[in-house]
């Protein structure tokens, strides 16, 4: 799920659809338009929450010590490298910026804890990687 502003003069365009509860309120925007749909979004778009089915792998890096491992790999590899240095965790996220922010999402929902990752060491790891993302001056946040 996504979040983000449109231009008012864009969206006045278009009628609003209810769609289930009065609190469903839609635009729809025909898929001819979707161009000037996008040129009308102003600011980031903020991805709020993913959903994730059982057969979930990722995107798997083609690089470093990440290369082709699934979310779940990616994140326990994570994990057991930030034990020794914290370093080489550091220039994964550097060199990897694209997995953990798709991956981002799925790994703050995945309980690891059947693969010897606490709830607690989950929150710490990500606590770590949020500050290594940030450290690289990436301009769009990991919620």
């Amino acid at each position: 799920m996504t979040r983000f502003q449109v231009a008012s003069h864009f969206l006045s365009k278009f009628e609003q659809h209810k769609v289930g509860s009065s609190a469903h309120i839609e635009y729809w925007i025909p898929s001819d338009k979707l161009i000037s749909f996008n040129a009308a979004i102003h600011g980031m778009v903020h991805v709020e929450t993913g959903f994730f089915g059982t057969a979930f792998i990722g995107h798997l890096p083609d690089s470093y010590g990440l290369k082709g491992k699934n979310a779940i790999a990616q994140f326990i590899a994570l994990h057991k490298t930030w034990a020794y240095s914290h370093m080489d965790v550091a220039c994964e996220v550097s060199a990897n910026r694209k997995a953990i922010f798709l991956n981002w999402l799925f790994w703050r929902q995945h309980d690891f804890s059947q693969l010897g990752v606490t709830a607690e060491q989950k929150e710490e790891l990500l606590a770590n990687l949020k500050q290594c993302w940030e450290s690289n001056h990436t301009k769009v946040p990991l919620l």
